[in-house]
C-alpha cells in the first residue's frame, strides 16, 4: 500500500467520519439541472463579515486547514484563536456528535476501495491528471481510486461558492451551516454518489452555497493539508465579459444574476483552485469550474476544449453520470475524452461500451451488469450486458459504483486502456 494512503485510512479509521447515516428516501438521478442564483450566504440577514485581519489568515495553510477540519467535525489542531472558539460552541458540538453516526459505513468503504485500487488500476505517471466530468463535488471517490495523481479537473454545473467564515458567525449561523453541510454529504455516504436535483437543493440554502465548503469538508476527513484556496481563470485573455474577473481568494466570481443577452451564457463560468498537501508532503491541485459542457453552450467558450486537450496523457472518471454522453448534446466532450484519455474507469452511464471498443481500448469488466434505473431505461446496451455475461470478472465490486446502489454487489466497473499504457 502507498504509505500516504495508509495514513489517511488510519485517519478514517480513527476519526469520526464526517457524514451521519440517517435514512435517505432515495430518490431516481435525473440529468443535471442549471443552478438558481446564489442566496444570501447565511441566515436571513447578511452574516458578519470578518475582520481584514481575519479575511488575510484565512488565506494560510493553517487556518485553512483548520476550516477543513471543522467543517469535517474533527479537531482543527490549528488556526487562530478566533477559530480554535468555534470548536466550543454547542452548535459545533452537536456537529461533532451528528458527523461520528456515519463513521462506519465510510472507513469500510475506503478500506475496500483501497485494496481494489491497488490490485486493478496502474500506478500514476509523472505528472497525471485525473479529469471527472460531471463531477459535482464528489473529491472523496476521485481521491480513493486516484490517490497519487498530481492535478484534479472536476467540471459541473454547482456553483464554487466560497469559504464559510465560521469564526463571523454565529450559534444560529453555525448550526445552520452544518446541518445543511451533513444533508449535502449524506447521499455521497449512503449511495455513493450525488443526487443532481437534492445537490441542487443542498447547495443553494441559506447557510450552504456551493461545493468549495463540501470540498473542504472531505479533504479536512482525510488529513489532508489545505493550501490554498483561490478563483482562478483557466485562459483569462479571452473569458466572455462578465463571465468570470479578478476576485478576492476563495470568492469565485458571480455573474449568475446577470441579464442574459445574445451572446452571453446561460451558466457563465465560475473556477477555483484549491492546492493541498496529502500526509507524505506532496503537492496536489484540485480544480473546479462551474460550467456547463453541453455542445450548445461551449460555443460561448471555445476555449474549454482546447483547455481540456492540454492535459497529457490523462485518466478519466466517469461515475453516476446520467448517460449523458451517449447522447448527441455532449459531444465535444465525448471527443475529447475519446482523444486524450489512457485510461478510463466509469460505470455504464459513461463512454457507451461500443465506442470504447470502436476506439481500440483493451476493457475489463469487473463485477456485475445491471439494467439501467427507470429512469434511462432506453440506455439499455446489450453488448455490455452480453460482454459482462461472457468475459466479465463476476467477482463482486466491493464497493458502491453507480446507480444500482441497492443491490449488494452488483456495481459494474469498466476498465478502459489505451494498448501503449498496459502492462
Amino acid at each position: 500500500m502507498r504509505p500516504f494512503l495508509q495514513t489517511l485510512i488510519r485517519l478514517a479509521l480513527a476519526a469520526p467520519a464526517l457524514f451521519s447515516t440517517c435514512a435517505v428516501l432515495a430518490a431516481t438521478p435525473v440529468a443535471p439541472v442549471a443552478p438558481v442564483a446564489p442566496v444570501a450566504p447565511v441566515g436571513t440577514e447578511p452574516a458578519p463579515q470578518p475582520s481584514a485581519e481575519a479575511t488575510a489568515t484565512i488565506r494560510g495553510p493553517e487556518e485553512l486547514t483548520a476550516i477543513a477540519r471543522l467543517l469535517a467535525g474533527l479537531d482543527p489542531k490549528g488556526g487562530s484563536a478566533a477559530l480554535q472558539a468555534v470548536m466550543h460552541t454547542d452548535a459545533w458540538k452537536v456537529h461533532r456528535k451528528a458527523s461520528r453516526w456515519g463513521d462506519r459505513q465510510l472507513r469500510e468503504r475506503l478500506e475496500r476501495m483501497d485494496q481494489w485500487q491497488r490490485t486493478t488500476l496502474p500506478p500514476a505517471h509523472a505528472g497525471s491528471a485525473l479529469i471527472y466530468p460531471f463531477s459535482g463535488p464528489d473529491f472523496v471517490n476521485a481521491f480513493a481510486l486516484f490517490p497519487d495523481y498530481e492535478t484534479y479537473v472536476f467540471f459541473s454545473l454547482e456553483p464554487p461558492g466560497e469559504i464559510p467564515a465560521l469564526s463571523a458567525m454565529d450559534e444560529n449561523h453555525l448550526g445552520e451551516l452544518f446541518s445543511d453541510l451533513r444533508s449535502a454529504l449524506n447521499d455521497l455516504v449512503a449511495l455513493n454518489f450525488f443526487i443532481t436535483p437534492n445537490m441542487h437543493d443542498n447547495l443553494h440554502t441559506q447557510a450552504l452555497e456551493g461545493t468549495v465548503p463540501v470540498l473542504l469538508a472531505q479533504m479536512g476527513l482525510l488529513g489532508l493539508k489545505v493550501r490554498s484556496v483561490e478563483a482562478f481563470e483557466p485562459w483569462p485573455s479571452s473569458a466572455p465579459d462578465g463571465a468570470t474577473a479578478g476576485t478576492p481568494e476563495g470568492k469565485p466570481a458571480d455573474t449568475a444574476n446577470a441579464p442574459k443577452a445574445d451572446g452571453q451564457p446561460e451558466l457563465p463560468l465560475r473556477a477555483v483552485r484549491i492546492e493541498f498537501e496529502d500526509p507524505a508532503k506532496t503537492r496536489r491541485s484540485l480544480l473546479y469550474l462551474s460550467l456547463d459542457v453541453s455542445d450548445a453552450q461551449l460555443r460561448y467558450y471555445p476555449q474549454f476544449v482546447p483547455w481540456l486537450r492540454s492535459f497529457e496523457r490523462p485518466t478519466v472518471l466517469l461515475k453516476s453520470a446520467s448517460y449523458l454522453l451517449h447522447g448527441s448534446n455532449f459531444r465535444k466532450v465525448r471527443g475529447v475524452v475519446r482523444e486524450r484519455a489512457q485510461l478510463i474507469v466509469q460505470d455504464d452511464t459513461g463512454m457507451p461500451y461500443r465506442l470504447l471498443r470502436a476506439d481500440g481500448f483493451q476493457i475489463s469488466l469487473y463485477g456485475q451488469y445491471e439494467h439501467p434505473v427507470k429512469l434511462f431505461e432506453n440506455r439499455y446496451q446489450k453488448d455490455l450486458d452480453d460482454a459482462f455475461s461472457s468475459t466479465g470478472n463476476a467477482d463482486p465490486v466491493p464497493f458502491p459504483f453507480g446507480y444500482n446502489w441497492r443491490k449488494d454487489g452488483r456495481s459494474g466497473v469498466i476498465v478502459a486502456r489505451r494498448p501503449s499504457t498496459t502492462t
